[in-house]
């Protein structure tokens, strides 16, 4: 069985590259989940400055484009 069957890794996953000892290591990283109605992250909305007029609309979209970007160093 390939090692991609096995982890199931698909076309479009995300991997993390590291590198540990002399050793290439990758691992699969799985998406941020979207939040649901009832969290209680809602009630803090608004209360920060972040300079974004649209936070509480796009909530979920920063997070993942966030953990993206950290991914990504």
């Amino acid at each position: 069985m390939s090692i991609r069957k096995k982890l199931n890794i698909r076309e479009g996953d995300y991997l993390q590259v590291y590198l540990e000892n002399n050793e290439i290591r990758l691992r699969k990283i799985e998406p941020v989940r979207p939040l649901s109605a009832e969290d209680p992250i809602w009630r803090l909305i608004g209360a920060g400055e972040s300079g974004k007029a649209d936070v509480s609309e796009h909530h979920d979209r920063y997070l993942a484009e966030g953990e993206i970007r950290r991914w990504k160093k």
